[in-house]
């Protein structure tokens, strides 16, 4: 009877370069992972970060130093999850400044400034959103996504404007 491979062995063999050892510890995992990100994350934001939680191991792989496997990755979910949140702070701070309270963002010059270096496809989504109202579930319909592929999409634009980078 062969003994399974330890987790710290199947980060060695990841490292080295061995796909299979992924797919082991998501096996080993992924309950964990789940439970970990759902109860600190919207529904929609964990199922999200649950995906990335393993890219992000792909990643950090060179970053794991022979320490215990499951508090390295229990770190890095963490990680995630405060970048989740971090993340989310400054999108607000955006969308106040997209709608002040006082003026109503349709006689806003300040979207048009800020949405002015986006790809058209992009300024028009934002501007959909923001200046006409639409819902996530109508714009997934009428892009022809997943309201969760439209919600990530939409919270990269907003990353773009944090950051006044231009995406085309």
């Amino acid at each position: 009877m062969a003994v399974s491979p330890s987790d710290e062995e199947l980060m060695q063999m990841l490292q080295r370069g061995d796909a299979s050892a992924l797919g082991t510890l998501y096996e080993r995992h992924a309950e964990k992972v789940w439970s970990y990100i759902s109860k600190r994350l919207p529904k929609e934001a964990a199922e999200d970060l649950f995906q990335d939680c393993f890219v992000k191991l792909v990643e950090k792989k060179e970053s794991w130093k022979s320490q215990p496997f499951l508090l390295w990755l229990y770190v890095v979910l963490r990680n995630l999850v405060t970048d989740y949140h971090r993340s989310h702070q400054v999108e607000k701070k955006y969308l106040d400044r997209l709608a002040p309270a006082e003026e109503p963002i349709g006689n806003s010059e300040d979207f048009q400034e800020l949405v002015k270096n986006m790809s058209p496809e992009t300024s028009k989504l934002l501007t959909e959103f923001f200046k006409e109202g639409w819902s996530y579930k109508e714009l997934a319909a009428r892009y022809e996504q997943t309201e969760v592929s439209l919600r990530k999409r939409m919270s990269r634009a907003l990353a773009l404007l944090k950051k006044g980078v231009s995406d085309e």
